[in-house]
Parts: C-alpha cells; sequence; structure tokens
C-alpha cells in the first residue's frame, strides 16, 4: 500500500510514489483537507477537473443548496455519483474528505469527518468509475485548467483503502511499558499484557499501523526531551493525547490530571513540528476500555474510539475494522480522563510558558 501524490494548498505537488500514473486505477481513496469556514466564504466548486471535455468526462465535488457535499462522475454514458450531509454547522471546523472507489466491486465511499466537531458522516454508493491517468493529471497538476477551491489545504491519493475514523498516533519505536518491560509499539501483538495507569496490566485487543502523509492534521508533532520528563524525543501525530498534571493543571481545572493533544504542545520550544510531504507509519493499542499506558516515558492514551461500534458500516471503515465484523470491537463510553478544549489547552500552555513553570507528564 501507498500514497501516489500529494497536492499543497499553494499548488505545489510532492511525489512520493510513482512518479506517473499510465493506466487507470480501478481502486484507491482520495483524501483532502479542507477549511470549512474558508469554503463558506467563496460559493464555488470544491473540485472541477478538466472543464473544457464536459459533459462527456465529468470529475466535480460541490456544495449543494441544503448543505451536502455532493460528488459528480461520468464518463460518457456512466455516471457515479453520491453525497454526505455537513451537519448542523456546515462552516465550523476541518473537514477530511475521504472519496474511496472499487470499480471492481462497483462500489463507493464517502467520508466527511468534521475533526473539530468530531463528527463522521458517511455514505455509500452502488457505482464505482475508475480514476483515469488524465483526471490524476488535473488533480494534480495546476496548469492542466482544472479548478482547486483554495479551502483545500491539501490533497492525497492512495492505492489502497485508507480507513478513516480514530487514528493511531504512536511512532513505530516509541516503547511501551509492558509486563516484559519496555517494548516498542510495533513490536506489541494481541494479548500481550500492557501496563496502565489505573487498571494494571490489560491485554491488547488489537495493534496496527496505518501509513498517513504528514500534511495538515496528519502532520506529526515532535516532543523535546527533557520537557516532560522525557530522555529521548518522542513524535505523535497531531490529535494524540498525553496526560498532564501539576500545580496549574490543579488550578485552573480543579483535576489532578488532563488529557491534551499533542498539536496544542507545538509552541517551537517544547515541542516541533515535524517536516511536510513524507509519509509516516502511526501504531495505536485498542484495549476494552479507554486507558493510559507508559510509552516513550510519559502516560499517553490508547486508541478511544467511543461508540463508533455501534454503526457497523462505520466502524469497519475504520483502522481495527476487523474487530468490528466479528463484533469484537470495544464500546468506549467515556475517556479515561478530562479530555481539554481547544481554548483551554491553548490558555494552559500559554500561563505555563509565562510562569515557567515545571510540566509533567
Amino acid at each position: 500500500m501507498s500514497w501516489r501524490l500529494l497536492r499543497a494548498s499553494d499548488g505545489t505537488a510532492h511525489q512520493v510514489g510513482p512518479d506517473h500514473v499510465s493506466s487507470s486505477l480501478g481502486w484507491g481513496t482520495l483524501v483532502m483537507e479542507i477549511s470549512l469556514a474558508a469554503l463558506s466564504r467563496r460559493q464555488r466548486p470544491l473540485i472541477r477537473l478538466s472543464p473544457r471535455q464536459e459533459p462527456a468526462r465529468i470529475f466535480s465535488i460541490e456544495v449543494t443548496d441544503d448543505g451536502r457535499l455532493h460528488i459528480l462522475r461520468r464518463h460518457g454514458s456512466e455516471v457515479s455519483h453520491l453525497s454526505v450531509g455537513l451537519g448542523r454547522e456546515p462552516s465550523v471546523g476541518v473537514l477530511r474528505l475521504s472519496y474511496h472507489w472499487d470499480e471492481h466491486r462497483r462500489s463507493s465511499l464517502l467520508t466527511a469527518e468534521n475533526l473539530t466537531k468530531g463528527t463522521i458522516r458517511q455514505q455509500e454508493g452502488a457505482h464505482a468509475l475508475p480514476l483515469l491517468p488524465e483526471e490524476v493529471s488535473a488533480l494534480f497538476e495546476p496548469s492542466k485548467g482544472s479548478l482547486i477551491h483554495p479551502a483545500i489545504d491539501w490533497i492525497g491519493l492512495a492505492d489502497h483503502w485508507q480507513t478513516v475514523g480514530p487514528t493511531p498516533g504512536l511512532a513505530p519505536e516509541t516503547l511501551v511499558d509492558t509486563i516484559r518491560g519496555a517494548v516498542p509499539v510495533a513490536a506489541i501483538r494481541p494479548g500481550d499484557l500492557v501496563m496502565t495507569a489505573d487498571h494494571g496490566p490489560l491485554p491488547v485487543l488489537w495493534q496496527g499501523k496505518v501509513s498517513l502523509p504528514t500534511l495538515g492534521q496528519f502532520r506529526p508533532v515532535r516532543i523535546l526531551a527533557p520537557y516532560f520528563g522525557l530522555e529521548e524525543d518522542m513524535v505523535l501525530l497531531p490529535g494524540q493525547r498525553i496526560a498532564l498534571s501539576g500545580a496549574e493543571v490543579e488550578y485552573q481545572f480543579g483535576e489532578e490530571e488532563v488529557l491534551i493533544e499533542a498539536r496544542h504542545l507545538a509552541n517551537g520550544q517544547t515541542a516541533i513540528w515535524e517536516p511536510e510531504a513524507q509519509i509516516t507509519p502511526c501504531h495505536g493499542l485498542l484495549f476494552d476500555r479507554h486507558a493510559l499506558v507508559r510509552a516513550g516515558g510519559i502516560w499517553t492514551e490508547s486508541l478511544y474510539l467511543g461508540r463508533i461500534a455501534r454503526t457497523t458500516d462505520l466502524a469497519c471503515a475504520t483502522a481495527p475494522g476487523a474487530l468490528a465484523e466479528t463484533g469484537r470491537l470495544p464500546i468506549h463510553a467515556a475517556p479515561v480522563r478530562r479530555e481539554l478544549k481547544d481554548y483551554e489547552a491553548l490558555a494552559l500552555m500559554l500561563s505555563l510558558l509565562n510562569a515557567n513553570a515545571v510540566i509533567a507528564a
């Protein structure tokens, strides 16, 4: 499995796979991240490829009047289309749109994830068209006359089924405390007993990997040693949450410990952003309950699924989807600690930096 091409909002394209596409792609996933605020300010299609070839060839993604994202594709007499809703506040947050197609199975899937609100909406289609080489070219070469909305932060093309929903967030070499000692997360297997903060050793239900482009909301954060008590730097996805404690935490939130997303730590002093336009493998651990594990010397969360298991089709599209197919995907009623909202996390980090306070994890 690999990513073929990536295109950033400034129009630059990064090669991360084959340098060209010479034949039609019968299946794959097109992924993009969209600023909903920027989209609402300019009413025009998100994507419209090769308008001069219409109506014989159409590839268009746009917002309809009733607040849905609609994709329309046409190859001569063959037409494929489907749409997905954006929710009650379609102008708020960052949206990740994933379009998966499988010509052989004659199916397509459109998933809209509001990464700010934490909602996922999905719609399946009964027909799929292959992605033609000229369509790939129009997507990733600005000179081809295609229309790409400036609200799109980046676009990526994968030659596989790219999972949606909760994303594993640990680098493969991250050491996790188990009953056998510290073990790289990539080497942990289902059934292994991992030490947790509240429940002692817990058996792992699933350990898995996803490969992601380091762009937008996938761009990892490097937490720098010796902050947070680290002996070595630690790399996390921006949405991976770690546990923070200390006097400032207790004063501001009345809690001994809270969860904060790694992206809020990236201030150029305690943590920095990793370089863009690379493909990064990310691993995660899943238990029957949400838990804190000791990883890289700090307490960080296991994979949190919430109640996604109640929606079987959606659950099957996630990274541990194989568990959903057999009814073994757990339901997590609530996070193991209070999770800070964006404004709370920013206020906490600002006060810690201004006070030169010790940061504990």
